[in-house]
This record gives C-alpha cells, structure tokens and sequence, in this order.
C-alpha cells in the first residue's frame, strides 16, 4: 500500500498511524495532535508504548498476544496520556505487517463513550436495573453485567434463550416465555410485574420490560430490562397503609375534617362533612365555599382562609353555619395552613366541632346563672332588711336592758335582766353576722383604705374580750413587735372585726390556759403584717381543717350545742382578709390548741 500517496490519512475522523514494530510512528495524521495535544514534530518522536497507562500496559499486551504476519487485532481498548498529563480511552483496530516490519491502525477516542457507560452502569446498579438482548438469528442471550448481579449468576452461565428461562421461578416463566414469544412473532412489546428469584433462592418483585429491533419491518433483535422494585413496592405499601390510616381517620372522625387548595376548593372531606352537606364526596370535592354555604358563610370562611395563607398562622374560630334545610349549627374550628419543606403554604386545612349540644347548654347555663344571682341578691336584700328590721326593737331591748341593771333590783331580778342582756348581745352578734355575710355575698361590702392607728385598734378590740377572758380566768396577752409601725393604712372596723372574730374564738373553745395575739412585721418586696392569734383550746382534727372556713360550718353538732354560733365567724373573716389583700391559714391538733395566722399588705 502506498500510504503516502494515500487520501485516507486526510478524510477520517479518526486517528490514523502507521507504527513501527518498535511502537515508534512512522506517519500519523492530523487528528492524533488534536486529539492528545503533541505536535505533529514531537508525537513523532514519541513510543506509543510510553504514552500507555501502566495499568493498560500488560492487559494491551495481552490482548496482542503474538504477532504475525496478516494478523489483524480489534478493539484493543487503553488509555493514553496527552501533553497535559491527562488520560483518554482509545480503541484501536489494526493489522500486522510483518514482511515490512509495519502495523497500520485506525484510532477513535472514546473517552466520552466510557464516561457515558460507566453513569448507565452506576444508574443501573442504583435503580436494580440490568438489559437483556436476543440476537433472533443465532438465538443468542447476551446479559448485561448488571442483570447478571440482579440474579447473582456468572455472565457465562447465559448463552442461550433456554439458560435465561431456566433461572425464572415456574409462574413468571410461563407468563414471560408467552410474552416473548408474541414480541418475536408479532413485535408485540410488553410491560408487566412478577416475582423472579436469584441463583440463591432469594425472591424480589420485578418489573421486566421487552421491545423489538426491525430492520426492512423484520425482527431481528429483542432487547429490554429487567428492574428489582423493591423499594418501590415497599414505597407502595408505606403509602397504601398511610392513605388506609388517612381514609380511616376522615371516615370514622366525629369532626369536619377537610383540606383546600389555594384556590379555596376542596380537595379532601371527611365522611361527616358530607353528611354536614347532605351531598357525596364527589358533589363536594372541586367545590369552593361559594358553592356549599350561605354567602354569609362563605363570605367569613374566605376571610379566614386568605388570613391564614397570609400569616402562616393557625387559627381558632367559632362561627354559626347556616344549612341548606334553614337551621344553624355551630362550629369551633381549627384552621391551619400546610407547608412544603421549604416554607411555602401548599393548601389550608381545618378542623370542625358540631359544638350545637354544648352552646344550647351554655345559654341554658347562663340563664340559671343570671336567675340564680337574681335569686341571691333577692334573698341578701331580704336578708339585709330583716337584719335592720331586728336590730331596731333588739337595740331598744337592750337599752332597757341596761337601763333595768342601773335600777334597783333584788338579786333574782338582777340574774334575769343579765340573762336577757347577755342574750340580746349573743342575738345582736347573730345579727350582725348575716348582715355582713349578704353584704359580702351581694358584693356591696366596700372596705376602707384610710391612716389609722394599728395599737390603738388592737387595744380597743381586745378590751371587748377582756370580761370574757376574765369570767373564764384565762391570760389574754398582746405582743407586738416594736418594728411595727403606728399608722398603718387600711379598714380600721373589718380589722377590728377579724380580731373580735379569732381572739373571741380562741377564748370560747379554751377552758384553761390563755389566748395570745402577736403583731409582726414581715419584710419583703410588698411588706405585711402577721397576725398569729394562739390558744391552748381544745383544737381541731386534721379532717375538719380543710372545711372550718366553709360558710355555716362548725367542726361537729356536738360543738354547736355546746358552745353556739352560727359558723360564719371564720367565713366572713376569711373574705375580709382576702378583700384586703391577704391570707389566712391554721395550724391545730385535737387538745393542743389552735394557730390562726392572717396577714394583710402594711400599705395596699
């Protein structure tokens, strides 16, 4: 061949070389300077056999083997170092000449077609997808190297159409075998799912596709895929359960459950909207508001919605629904936007309560409620008068009464105007008590806040109690500390009452011993006064504590008999003490006496 004179060397796409036995070029043509970036005067120069990678350089040799003459070699496949130091895959062709000590070969670069193989190979391995081809003529099989690792078979262990369908499980190679033979006969291409199984036993589910290659409208090569869904399958399981759960959840909830798109139409409804609405899920589903309720309705629903697309926020309405047959219901809904991973509202759902029941109770409710205080202010006013109506004639008994001790009397008569002064007094306290407890109870007691002087207060209330003390010879002591101010400010009476109230309590349940009233000052961020009145009474059981603030209560009818009362002393002095900003506890034990503490703001 006279290759000199040759025009293949300037027409072809490809590299063409004519080399040496010795890999040294004796001529090459232009693309081998494009192609690995020497030029024409240095690759000339070069031994391929120094351009090839090292990891190439005995796998070439190999698939040479030993030369001779005629000898021609294909797709002989290495990579190649350019100037810059970067590799590319060639694929040579070429054939020996040995009598002139020459090898001619044709060159093409397919780096790219490498690059693209090896992303269809690790695609593949990643989707559990391999291909399998037919050659019509021979009957050959030829499996991918994927497919083969689908089947964890040796690509050797396929040649044949019968190899490949004798490793398929008894169901899937009767269906497969009548689906290949339509697609050989009649080109009919298939698309189907069943359940194949590796060389080892292991099952998966597949999907297994097949198409044919026509050449002058004749058959000569099927061809398809073979993918493991897996995941896919269990993908479908997760979400076939989820949409169970989801289908149950709206069918079976007791609320209005729905979900909007952002155009306001419905896209989800719960079984008892539709029974809401009186029409299926298909007359409600692409629906908007206008479409289903009252303008009114519809109106206040569209206001909310835009708000809460707005905003992002969640929010908690309760609405009247007007329904189609002219009665109203009412709702609390719960109306929430719902968001992609990035942020963005996709749609609006909510949540509604038929809360009809629970308002028609609610106004039945309050209605008692106002009938009730109706009731109660009635019966303090009544209360409230009665108590003035008696005080007037009891003020005039006790009057004479008094005045009947300032005369002469023989002593039987002495005894009996006592016996009635006292009796007035116990009445006037009984009273007494009612009138503050309506007024407490009607909310028109109105305390003080006023100067007055805290030592003389004290002072004076306990001298009412002195006598009392005295009959029964018991100590009556008052402490206070001297940091306690003079002057404090409040209701000079109600504390006075208070006081009467515990001190005159601890005198009447204490046979022997005494009753001690000490005054502290307590210093904190809002300083107040402690109030601790002790007595060494017969005290109170641990279960009768919880109750002894209880209006009308007395520990048991033993003690009423025995020492009187009405039970609302220690309620009344209770809300007098809370009314000027305090607290009252006890501490007692049966026969070691009781510990009554209250404290009120030095200064509210």
């Amino acid at each position: 061949m006279d290759f000199e004179d040759s025009v293949f060397f300037e027409i072809s796409n490809d590299m063409v070389a004519v080399v040496g036995m010795d890999w040294v070029p004796v001529k090459l043509n232009s693309v081998w300077t494009k192609e690995l970036g020497w030029n024409s005067d240095e690759i000339i120069q070069l031994s391929f056999k120094n351009l090839i990678h090292p990891d190439d350089y005995i796998s070439t040799l190999e698939q040479i083997g030993v030369p001779h003459d005629g000898q021609v070699v294909r797709d002989v496949r290495n990579r190649y170092r350019c100037k810059n130091g970067s590799y590319k895959y060639l694929c040579w062709n070429y054939k020996i000449d040995l009598k002139n000590r020459l090898i001619y070969a044709v060159v093409k670069d397919i780096t790219q077609q490498k690059i693209y193989d090896e992303i269809y190979k690790r695609a593949n391995k990643v989707a559990k997808l391999g291909s399998w081809s037919v050659d019509l003529a021979e009957e050959k099989v030829h499996f991918s190297q994927e497919l083969c690792d689908l089947f964890e078979i040796d690509p050797k262990d396929v040649s044949e159409v019968e190899d490949a369908m004798s490793i398929l499980p008894p169901d899937a190679r009767a269906l497969i075998e009548e689906k290949y033979k339509n697609l050989k006969e009649r080109g009919e291409e298939y698309d189907i799912e069943t359940v194949l199984a590796t060389s080892k036993g292991r099952l998966f589910p597949a999907r297994i596709m097949g198409a044919a290659l026509k050449e002058n409208d004749i058959i000569i090569t099927a061809f398809g895929i073979v993918q493991d869904i897996s995941k896919v399958k269990e993908t479908e399981n997760i979400l076939r359960y989820q949409q169970e759960l989801l289908n149950g959840l709206f069918d079976s909830s007791p609320s209005i459950i729905y979900v909007k798109d952002l155009e306001g139409r419905y896209i989800l409804a719960s079984r008892q909207f539709e029974i809401l609405m009186g029409k299926s899920k298909d007359e409600i589903l692409g629906k908007t508001d206008f479409d289903l309720f009252a303008e009114r309705d519809a109106l206040r629903h569209v206001r909310n919605d835009h708000q809460i697309i707005r905003t992002k926020k969640a929010e908690k309405t309760e609405d009247a629904i007007l329904l189609p047959d002219g009665s109203e219901k009412q709702y609390i809904s719960e109306k929430f936007p719902l968001l992609d991973a990035q942020g963005n509202v996709i749609a609006m759902a909510g949540v509604s309560t038929d809360i009809t029941e629970l308002h028609r109770y609610q106004t039945e409710l309050l209605k008692a409620k106002e009938e009730a205080e109706l009731g109660t202010k009635a019966k303090s006013e009544f209360l409230a008068n009665m108590s003035h109506e008696i005080r007037t004639p009891m003020n005039s008994i006790m009057g004479m009464a008094e005045v009947l001790l300032e005369s002469p009397l023989d002593e039987d008569q002495r005894s009996y105007v006592t016996i009635l002064s006292r009796a007035s007094e116990s009445l006037l306290g009984i009273i007494n008590d009612i009138l503050d407890f309506s007024k407490i109870e009607s909310g028109q007691m109105v305390l003080e806040k006023v100067p007055f002087p805290l030592r003389e207060t004290v002072r004076k209330s306990i001298e009412l109690l002195l006598i009392k003390a005295q009959e029964k010879k018991l100590e009556l002591r008052v402490d206070i500390d001297h940091d306690v101010p003079d002057t404090v400010t409040g209701d000079a009476k109600r504390l006075q009452q208070v006081l009467i109230n515990l001190v005159g309590n601890g005198l009447k349940f204490t046979d022997s011993g005494s009753v001690l009233l000490n005054i502290s000052l307590r210093r904190q961020a809002q300083p107040v006064l402690e109030f601790t009145v002790q007595d060494t009474g017969i005290g109170i059981s641990e279960d009768k504590l919880a109750t002894l603030f209880t209006r009308f209560y007395q520990g048991d009818s033993s003690i009423t008999r025995r020492f009187g009362g009405t039970g609302l002393g220690l309620s009344i002095s209770k809300e007098l003490v809370e009314k000027m900003g305090g607290q009252i506890t006890v501490e007692s034990r049966p026969g070691q006496g009781s510990r009554f503490i209250f404290t009120i703001p030095l200064n509210p």
